[in-house]
């Protein structure tokens, strides 16, 4: 995977299929509001998200879907009436992935607990620590019970 921010913009094979707004920005960084998700089918079933404000401000995203088979969590009735979220559908969800030095894939873990909920109709999204949070890890690895593996 490549891992190059200040090149993104001028590579073709970048898509930029939503811009959204992270309400009270990404936990430690609340002064980035306004994020965009970048896609390269090369990668997937990882993606980007980036700051719009400081582009160097990035983090490697995946759909749980991808690699979990029974990922369910509870959102805080705020959390989903803040986002505008009325049904499961109306949620896109993706988890930070933290891929460590060296790049290798192994020992890449992805945040259970800390999900970013993105309303798919309003683009408006928030960084949660889900309710049922014991149940899951900070920490959880990508090849643990990946859907694929």
């Amino acid at each position: 995977m490549r891992l190059a921010t200040e090149s993104l913009e001028d590579k073709e094979v970048w898509v930029r299929p939503i811009q959204f707004r992270i309400s009270k920005g990404m936990l430690g960084f609340p002064e980035d509001l306004e994020f965009e998700l970048l896609v390269n089918g090369e990668e997937l079933p990882f993606m980007w998200i980036r700051s719009k404000r400081n582009y160097e401000l990035g983090f490697v995203v995946i759909e749980p879907s991808e690699i979990l088979r029974d990922y369910e969590i509870e959102v805080a009735d705020d959390d989903a009436e803040t986002l505008g979220i009325e049904k499961a559908g109306d949620a896109l969800i993706l988890n930070i992935v933290t891929i460590r030095e060296g790049g290798d894939i192994e020992s890449a873990t992805v945040n259970l607990v800390a999900p970013i909920i993105l309303n798919r109709n309003t683009l408006l999204g928030k960084q949660v620590i889900v309710s049922n949070h014991m149940r899951f890890s900070t920490k959880h690895s990508i090849l643990k019970d990946s859907v694929n593996g």
